[in-house]
């Protein structure tokens, strides 16, 4: 547990404490415990699954996939893993032409977290990454609810 206050305070500073529930949270993910984190916007969902990820990754070479709806919050959530020191890119409608650079980094281990949106699973191309054996999972996050439920049936 330890571990956990260092990380947090050398990306937040020495007065950052963690909010009530975020330290057991990341410790189960940690633990391999299947998690559901349900809090308000602003709790600090996204430093439970990306302090975890930073932890992961220096336990092996596991990337996080994160399933997030939106563009924009993609965007707020690479800021936020960039604190962390986290090397974290996106799949999406916006940046096509960048994918097959971030194919490169994935089989070369040099991304953290991959950020991809539920339709994402669906598309013919992602999944013969996932065949390929490139992307090693080492945690799957869902971020934000409704894509279990908007998504979850197909």
């Amino acid at each position: 547990m330890e571990e956990l206050l260092q990380e947090l305070k050398a990306a937040y500073g020495e007065t950052a404490e963690f909010r009530d529930g975020q330290r057991e949270a990341i410790q189960g993910v940690l633990d391999g415990k299947r998690m559901l984190v349900v809090q308000k916007t602003g709790w600090g969902k996204s430093l439970v699954y990306f302090l975890a990820t930073k932890i992961i990754r220096r336990r092996s070479k596991g990337v996080t996939l994160i399933i997030s709806p939106l563009l924009a919050l993609m965007n707020n959530q690479i800021v936020a893993a960039d604190k962390l020191g986290l090397h974290v890119e996106t799949i999406n409608s916006e940046n096509i032409d960048d994918w097959e650079a971030i194919h490169e980094e994935l089989k070369n281990g040099c991304i953290d977290a991959l950020i991809i949106s539920p339709e994402r699973l669906a598309n013919d191309r992602f999944k013969e990454l996932l065949a390929e054996d490139i992307l090693q999972i080492g945690l799957f996050v869902v971020d934000e609810a409704h894509c279990i439920s908007d998504w979850g049936h197909d």
